[in-house]
């Protein structure tokens, strides 16, 4: 046992001296190189293999819910002139070519930013 305070093999984790096993992961404080080498790979392949948490997602029906339908309609309209804009900038081949898909991704984009703008609550009737 040792007489001061440890820092886990696998996991990194501080532990007090009174402690033989990590509080973190339960790795032993005295161990031989080949079992940290193999808790090492086992804990890096469950973290490659775990999927990733889906909870922050958002898909863009989600942000677009709370708007009326025209402005949905704008918003969907601005994404498709934005991407025809950036498959016309990756097939062009002259200056003008590259201005005008600037201008249809330029444009996409505010024609989204004027649809989706910001969260305003309706005002109140009268």
């Amino acid at each position: 046992m040792q007489a001061y305070e440890w820092q886990c093999h696998v996991c990194r984790h501080s532990n007090s001296a009174a402690r033989d096993t990590c509080s973190a992961c339960g790795f032993a404080a005295a161990a031989r190189g080949k079992d940290i080498l193999l808790k090492r790979a086992a804990q890096a392949d469950a973290a490659e293999a775990a999927p990733p948490a889906s909870s922050d997602s958002v898909n863009l029906t989600e942000l677009v819910a709370y708007l009326p339908l025209w402005r949905r309609i704008l918003a969907y309209v601005g994404l498709m002139v934005s991407g025809a804009g950036g498959i016309w900038w990756k097939f062009a081949w002259t200056m003008p070519s590259y201005g005008s898909a600037f201008l249809m991704v330029a444009g996409g984009l505010l024609l989204v930013g004027l649809a989706a703008g910001r969260k305003t609550a309706p005002s109140p009737p009268p």
